[in-house]
């Protein structure tokens, strides 16, 4: 079997991983669920996988209130701002061991793109929670719903990816073991 299927997850996939876990539970127990709460169970923007439209936005903001765009900026964006770089590393690591040589440097590279998106997406809704639902404008939602949409696009994107990956490296792994004598 060659090296390319037997080798083992880096040791730095595993730190990257728990850290990674860290924010994203501190967001998925905690800040969003709170801010759904106050919302009366309206989903979080940058949650929405198709987007949403100005009126969507503005919702959301009048059923937070001051008390939700608070915590919105001060809790979740920052959490929020753990999260994506080191999703990209745990995807970077991912790629690179599912998809062996040149490919797996230009998947993984790749999938590092999310980060900026996210970032993105994350000052343009800092924005529009600094603004409030009386100064939001058209242009504000439209800026941060074409983030959200690139971000969740490169979201199905690298889970294809992952996916064709995982297949790849179970059928190389297969072959390889009915071709041992």
């Amino acid at each position: 079997m060659k090296e390319q299927e037997t080798r083992k997850m880096p040791r730095i996939f595993w730190f990257f991983l728990a850290a990674m876990m860290l924010p994203w539970l501190g967001m998925n127990i905690w800040s969003a669920p709170k801010i759904e709460a106050l919302s009366g169970g309206l989903r979080l923007p940058e949650m929405r996988l198709t987007g949403y439209s100005f009126e969507d936005l503005q919702a959301f903001l009048a059923a937070i209130g001051d008390e939700g765009r608070d915590f919105y900026l001060g809790v979740q964006l920052w959490l929020d701002m753990l999260f994506p770089p080191l999703l990209a590393a745990v995807l970077f690591l991912c790629f690179r061991w599912l998809y062996p040589g040149f490919a797996g440097r230009i998947i993984g590279t790749a999938s590092l793109s999310s980060v900026v998106i996210d970032y993105l997406e994350n000052a343009a809704l800092a924005v529009i929670l600094r603004a409030g639902p009386e100064a939001l404008t058209l242009e504000m939602a439209a800026e941060a719903n074409q983030w959200t949409i690139a971000k969740w696009t490169l979201a199905q994107v690298g889970l294809a990816a992952l996916i064709i990956g995982i297949g790849l490296r179970i059928r190389r792994r297969w072959m390889a073991k009915r071709v041992r004598p």
